[in-house]
């Protein structure tokens, strides 16, 4: 039985190994080439109308033995290395114009390609027919210089293009001088000039972006102490040119290398400007270059908008960091805390990098512990008047205290009772200068001593910032008031032209 069912089982394979053998005859089929359809095969427009250049095609394909892996696409005449794989089934497309033509007929041809490598033989291609647009470009908001400045201006400018931001070839720029332009590339939005005015012949370097990278681009137009005209002019891949655009400002020579920045508001602007002038002309510094940035009003103990002579806060940086960084020393005046100083910290980084110097003069108010100012200035907080007092008082003919490390102090009295003055606390490292006599009030008009901080003036220990926190117009004539400002400007600061 068991040699029976051996023999059966060996007929068996035999048979089956004669079966595959007789089903492998025979030649096996050619791979069939896939087959290539676009969505839209042609295009019916009324006449005299065309497409925009920018334009989104369609496509698909299919194989009869096998599947489609991807399709090759070409733009323009059909050259045998000119196609271009993909493996999307659509996509947008800025067709060419010639430059210097407005339409163009534009042929688009697609085909398949097969697991196999093998490719449609015979693709569709359509014909589009379009006309370019120009590009337009525009000013951007809040960025462009304020009437005046000095040696940096900035300007932010966006370019678009109705055929396709990709369409852009190039934004084109020029100053005072529409027969020479600069070029920059079409995704440019923001440049920062820097005027060098110490030369025969000024020029300006041009710094690209936000973050002012240096370029090998010039202005060699510059008109000192005039006003000047910026343009610019977005082109496109066919050459259309949008409409000039254009901001007019006027450039002042710098003539120091001191900056006087005068936040004195109201009526007695000039007047404190000229007496803060006399003071330094005194001690021979003579020549200083001035900003007034008194606009703007500080209501309901809020800080002032950042003055108009300025550029839009936005634009702290580059474009105020670098501008004031050209100056080695800066002398700030102001009545009150919650004006343009409360915007420092932000705007001088660059400043202070480069070494820069400045002396503060404003009257200390009290202001409350968070405001970011003191994040700045050279003291901790502004002390508050004592639980039931009504205010601190240096009364009139009060002397001024100075630091005892400070050789030869010059002579400081007060010409009538201070009502609105605080102390400052000082920091750790803060380097004291001079303390006034402070006493309290009540409401009742009784004046107490008061034994807290009496701290008027100091530096950071840097001795790059000095605070001074009453106006020197508080003083008597007979106060020393010329040895003052050459004390902290000139023997701690090390102002100099």
């Amino acid at each position: 039985m068991r040699n029976r069912l051996f023999l059966l089982f060996i007929a068996s394979v035999t048979f089956l190994l004669y079966s595959c053998d007789a089903g492998l005859k025979g030649d096996p089929n050619e791979n069939q080439p896939p087959k290539t359809f676009l969505t839209v095969d042609s295009v019916n427009l009324p006449e005299g109308q065309r497409l925009v250049s920018q334009i989104n095609i369609s496509w698909w394909g299919n194989d009869p033995d096998g599947y489609v892996v991807g399709y090759e696409f070409q733009i323009g005449d059909i050259q045998p290395d000119g196609w271009v794989y993909t493996t999307s089934t659509d996509s947008t497309f800025v067709l060419p114009i010639e430059e210097g033509n407005m339409d163009a007929d534009v042929q688009f041809t697609v085909r398949a390609v097969d697991n196999e490598g093998a490719v449609d033989p015979d693709p569709p291609s359509i014909i589009f027919p379009i006309r370019n647009s120009p590009p337009s470009i525009s000013f951007n908001l809040f960025q462009t210089p304020p009437d005046t400045t000095f040696r940096v201006a900035s300007f932010g400018f966006t370019a678009t293009d109705p055929d396709g931001d990709a369409n852009l070839n190039r934004i084109e720029i020029a100053l005072n001088d529409t027969t020479s332009w600069q070029v920059l590339e079409p995704d440019a939005n923001f440049i920062t000039i820097r005027i060098d005015d110490t030369v025969a012949d000024p020029f300006a370097d041009i710094f690209l972006g936000r973050s002012a990278l240096t370029t090998d681009l010039q202005f060699d137009t510059i008109l000192l102490d005039q006003e000047n005209t910026f343009y610019a002019r977005a082109i496109d891949n066919a050459g259309a040119i949008s409409p000039l655009i254009e901001d007019t400002w006027f450039v002042k020579r710098q003539t120091s290398s001191i900056l006087f920045l005068n936040d004195f508001f109201g009526t007695q602007t000039q007047s404190r400007l000229d007496f803060h002038r006399q003071l330094l002309a005194a001690n021979g510094i003579t020549e200083v270059d001035v900003m007034n940035i008194s606009d703007g009003t500080a209501t309901g103990g809020r800080r002032v908008q950042l003055s108009q002579a300025f550029p839009d806060r936005s634009l702290g940086a580059p474009t105020i960091n670098k501008m004031l960084a050209e100056w080695d020393y800066i002398y700030w005046i102001s009545d009150d805390l919650n004006r343009n100083i409360g915007y420092a910290l932000e705007l001088t980084l660059d400043f202070f990098d480069n070494g820069g110097k400045m002396f503060v003069n404003i009257p200390i108010r009290f202001i409350p512990d968070d405001n970011p100012l003191l994040e700045f200035l050279p003291f901790e907080r502004v002390q508050p008047v004592p639980s039931g007092q009504q205010s601190f008082i240096i009364q009139n003919n009060a002397v001024v205290v100075p630091n005892e490390s400070i050789p030869n102090p010059p002579f400081l009295q007060f010409r009538r009772n201070q009502l609105a003055v605080n102390p400052v606390v000082p920091f750790g490292e803060t380097v004291p200068l001079f303390e006034a006599p402070f006493r309290t009030r009540n409401a009742l008009g009784i004046i107490s001593d008061y034994d807290g901080p009496k701290l008027i003036a100091a530096t950071n220990p840097e001795e790059s910032l000095l605070f001074f926190g009453v106006d020197l117009t508080e003083f008597t004539s007979d106060s020393e008031l010329e040895e003052l400002v050459r004390l902290l400007t000139i023997d701690i600061l090390g102002f100099s032209q």
